[in-house]
């Protein structure tokens, strides 16, 4: 119960506390955080006591974007957010353009970073009202593919094992690849609550040749499905900026799903 109530906290920090509107601009030397960083530790102080929140989190920067993404506490639905960053002054500026709890948004907030050999650490300060600090480790692995990067989901087609198509032209979801990992995650309406609902895998993926990669999932809402689990991705290339995965299920139904690069 204490984790929900602080990731309720936490949630509501985010969405109503900014440094300024999002831009999406950024600066030439916001490379110097690309990689892929595990949390290990996330506490926060409303200024008189630390609550230390157990969140199993992968982050990703890219060039330009970054992409969290974890479980909710006691569920496995997801909650994740993406957008642009940038290097001031030397602090992290994230200019945060969707998440999980509050879908699209404009906002941003400023992240002080203290660079480790092994990681990092930021602080958040919310103007008084908290203050919440992550410790991350870097998992990054020294390689370039061509799907590093930030991709938006414009279309998703199933095929069943009968043959029958069902076409989705507008999805939400986002998918990052950097330093052989990766985030997805997605976002639809619950027909029942009519609430927002996430689901989010990340794990670690490589090449396997020109047009195939596989994935394997460390975390993920569907963990017997896809945690530990290896997935082998048939890739078309569009471009530089465009691809399609296809993933064929094992009784015989597949995925295909069509991503454009954010720029």
């Amino acid at each position: 119960m204490k984790q929900l109530i602080m990731l309720c906290i936490l949630s509501y920090l985010l969405a109503f506390t900014t440094v300024t509107n999002a831009q999406n601009k950024n600066t030439g030397n916001s490379k110097s955080m690309q990689g892929a960083y595990l949390m290990q530790r996330q506490v926060i102080n409303d200024g008189k006591k630390d609550s230390v929140m157990n969140t199993q989190q992968l982050k990703i920067f890219t060039d330009r974007y970054m992409m969290y993404a974890h479980s909710l506490p006691d569920d496995s639905l997801g909650m994740y957010g993406i957008g642009t960053y940038e290097i001031k002054n030397g602090k992290v500026i994230e200019h945060v353009f969707f998440t999980s709890d509050s879908g699209a948004r404009n906002s941003s907030f400023e992240l002080a970073i203290t660079k480790k050999n092994d990681g990092y650490t930021q602080v958040i300060n919310f103007n008084g009202q908290g203050v919440l600090t992550e410790d991350y480790k870097t998992v990054s692995k020294n390689v370039n593919t061509p799907l590093d990067g930030a991709w938006k989901q414009v279309k998703t087609e199933f095929t069943s094992t009968s043959g029958e198509t069902t076409v989705d032209d507008h999805p939400t979801q986002f998918k990052v690849f950097q330093s052989g990992h990766f985030i997805w995650a997605n976002t639809q309406t619950d027909s029942a609550s009519h609430q927002l609902v996430s689901n989010y895998g990340y794990g670690t993926f490589e090449m396997m040749g020109a047009n195939r990669a596989k994935e394997v999932n460390m975390s993920s809402t569907f963990r017997t499905a896809l945690v530990n689990v290896p997935v082998t991705l048939e890739l078309e290339f569009m471009g530089k900026d465009r691809f399609k995965q296809t993933i064929v299920f094992p009784s015989g139904s597949k995925g295909t799903e069509t991503y454009e690069r954010l720029k």
